[in-house]
């Protein structure tokens, strides 16, 4: 049922693909009440950003919004990303777009283009792939390649990652989640015998 009153109201830009684009509960919400959003924040300039909020019943504590992530500013209003999930290693998982910048996937220098991965406060888990070799917050970067993956999902059984990556001439893609893997945007689009690159588990035309 629809509630009357709202969890919670945040400011987004909603222009093109922006907006409040992902929603993720904490692996203990029972015990902690703690909700996850992705959103495209409004200030003080625009770009996408995770925060975490706390339940008391149906509504979220006011104050309660604690920023974990703020990512780069945003120039294209498409390609955002914005799925969030948890992992069953307890980690939260961050997909985002490459804000219509090709090159931005494959460069180690900022968040566009990637899969993140951070701790439930916003920490860096220091087992991340590029812990050792990207700097600051860029060492979230769990995977890069990708165009604009703005679903994905863990197979609840084993934990598995299966990322949608959204193609762009030629192929729509279903790629296997693998730490430090390159899914080849914008070098390629589909399947690649590049090593690389990974290929897509599942690919299909447009």
């Amino acid at each position: 049922v629809l509630l009357p009153v709202p969890f919670t109201s945040i400011t987004v830009s909603s222009i093109g693909e922006r907006g409040l684009l992902g929603v993720a509960f904490d692996p203990a919400f029972a015990t902690n009440g703690y909700v996850y959003v992705y959103y495209t924040a409004t200030t003080p300039t625009v770009h996408n950003r995770v925060s975490r909020f706390r339940a008391t019943g149906d509504l979220a504590m006011a104050g309660s919004e604690t920023i974990l992530m703020d990512l780069e500013p945003l120039g294209a209003t498409n390609h955002n990303g914005g799925a969030i999930h948890f992992g069953k290693d307890g980690k939260l998982y961050v997909a985002v777009g490459e804000n219509a910048v090709p090159a931005n996937a494959q460069t180690l220098s900022n968040r566009l283009g990637k899969i993140l991965r951070i701790n439930a406060d916003g920490t860096i888990p220091a087992d991340n792939p590029f812990y050792t070799t990207a700097t600051g917050d860029n060492r979230s970067i769990w995977a890069l390649g990708l165009r604009n993956p703005y679903t994905f999902a863990f197979e609840p059984l084993y934990g598995g990652m299966f990322i949608n990556d959204v193609g762009q001439n030629t192929f729509e893609e279903i790629n296997q989640g693998v730490a430090g893997s390159n899914y080849g945007w914008p070098s390629t689009e589909g399947p690649t015998t590049n090593p690389e690159f990974r290929s897509p588990s599942y690919f299909y035309g447009h």
